[in-house]
């Protein structure tokens, strides 16, 4: 791999881990605002652990900052796993030289 792939990798892993910091802010705002109990109900809803005729009638009672949890949450899974996929490439490339 070139040295410029490498460079790549590393700043896509700097920018993965301030995304992940700055989801973690919003996330930690939102909740707040939230309260316990609602938040409860939204990781029922993103564990998927409710029969469908509830999410359907849960999915109707959603509001703004629902949403935009549940879409901070959606976004900090993705950037975690993207995470994970570029700091074993930069591992197995790193054990290679």
């Amino acid at each position: 791999m070139k040295a410029d792939d490498l460079e790549f990798l590393a700043g896509m892993a700097i920018q993965l881990d301030e995304t992940i910091r700055k989801l973690v802010m919003e996330e930690q705002e939102i909740l707040e605002k939230l309260g316990h109990a609602r938040v409860q109900e939204l990781k029922e809803f993103w564990n998927q652990e409710f029969t469908a005729e509830e999410e359907t009638d849960f999915k109707r009672g959603l509001d703004y900052w629902d949403k935009i949890l549940i879409r901070i949450w959606a976004n900090a899974k993705r950037a975690h796993q993207t995470r994970a996929q570029v700091g074993q490439t930069l591992m197995k490339l790193n054990s290679h030289l």
